[in-house]
């Protein structure tokens, strides 16, 4: 998905053009550059560049590559802090949005609805002049990958043909113009690839081999499902009603982390069986429950510890440890120092950053 750098500004948009240019110039300069609300660097491939926000804004940002060939990504993970406005534009380009956690309503110029929904890769293609518009909840975490085709070379870069999608994206394809949103269920092998285009394990020309081969398996899946109109796996495919259910869970998670449920309580809570549930972290979060919900906790007392003044007995108890020692021991195997050694780090930062900030003597 094209984003705006923008917090509140309904008219930002940003096209294809401006990434690219904008990529280039992280090339070119090799820095990172302050924006209006956050920083953009270069990444260290070489293929893209990323971007965080400013804190009061959000909390991470997201990735974009340009990978060749007409093939683009960018990987969003996110927690707004306020609304956020967006306008997004694919002149040109085939944009396949697989959506691991989160829900975005998006709004078309001539009126026509979709959205952005976990499970589920949203389609779409708009010409110069259209834009689709949509807005960022406040504290919900947003995670997807958006790979863009561009359409001109999209049947030469993947081998298919005309008689393989369905006419609406055949058209788009051959004439260019704009194409409705549409949503498709991301089957478990459309779901891990996305995982891993996420979390890509190398670097270098690997990674860019790696990301080109996983962006193109990932279009691979949707537009498969798409052109064979599957609305349903035979057994492992999610509904909305499933969706919704392992978003409550994740809910649960979140908001009972100095009491921990067990696996059995948060399915029969949402009403999953066990098995079902597992299944449905492993698909949308990457991962079983009980390790994501150590990384929610770890996240949280990442938090506290850089952030707050309780201490580390306080700390254990908030994020659902009894003991300080199996708190430090599950905080030193995550970040790889103690949680009083990150505090002291952390303070030894903002008095180096407010050194810097004091005036010189004799200035005016």
């Amino acid at each position: 998905m094209l984003m705006s750098p923008s917090t509140s500004r309904t008219d930002a948009t940003r096209s294809m053009e401006d990434m690219l240019d904008r990529l280039q110039a992280r090339r070119d300069d090799g820095l990172m550059t302050r924006t209006e609300d956050g920083w953009c660097r270069p990444l260290s491939s070489g293929l893209g560049f990323r971007y965080d926000y400013d804190q009061s804004v959000a909390k991470g940002g997201w990735d974009f590559y340009r990978l060749g060939n007409g093939v683009c990504i960018a990987i969003i993970d996110m927690v707004a802090a306020q609304t956020l406005p967006r306008r997004y534009t694919s002149v040109d380009y085939l944009a396949l949005s697989a959506v691991l956690e989160g829900h975005v309503p998006l709004q078309g110029p001539d009126g026509t609805e979709g959205e952005l929904a976990d499970g589920f890769c949203t389609i779409y293609g708009t010409q110069a002049d259209e834009q689709l518009e949509g807005s960022y909840p406040p504290g919900e975490h947003l995670r997807w990958v958006t790979v863009w085709l561009e359409r001109t070379t999209l049947f030469h870069v993947t081998g298919l043909t005309a008689r393989d999608l369905p006419q609406p994206i055949t058209d788009f394809i051959l004439n260019g113009g704009s194409l409705p949103c549409r949503k498709v269920p991301l089957s478990r092998s459309a779901s891990l690839a996305a995982h891993q285009l996420i979390n890509p394990p190398f670097e270098g020309g690997f990674r860019h081999a790696f990301l080109t081969a996983k962006a193109l398996e990932l279009a691979c899946h949707i537009l498969f499902n798409l052109s064979q109109d599957v609305e349903r796996e035979e057994k492992g495919q999610f509904s909305a009603q499933d969706h919704k259910r392992l978003r409550d869970a994740m809910k649960l998670i979140r908001s009972n982390l100095d009491k921990p449920l067990n696996v059995q309580e948060l399915a029969e809570a949402v009403g999953l069986t066990r098995q079902r549930l597992q299944l449905g972290f492993q698909m949308i979060y990457g991962d079983s429950v009980g390790r994501i919900r150590d990384k929610v906790r770890m996240d949280l007392a990442l938090d506290l510890v850089r952030d707050s003044k309780l201490s580390m007995i306080e700390i254990a108890l908030e994020t659902g440890y009894e003991h300080p020692a199996s708190f430090t021991r599950a905080f030193k195997a995550a970040f790889g120092i103690s949680p009083i050694q990150m505090r002291y780090v952390v303070h030894d930062e903002l008095r180096v950053k407010n050194i810097r900030r004091q005036p010189k003597h004799g200035a005016n």
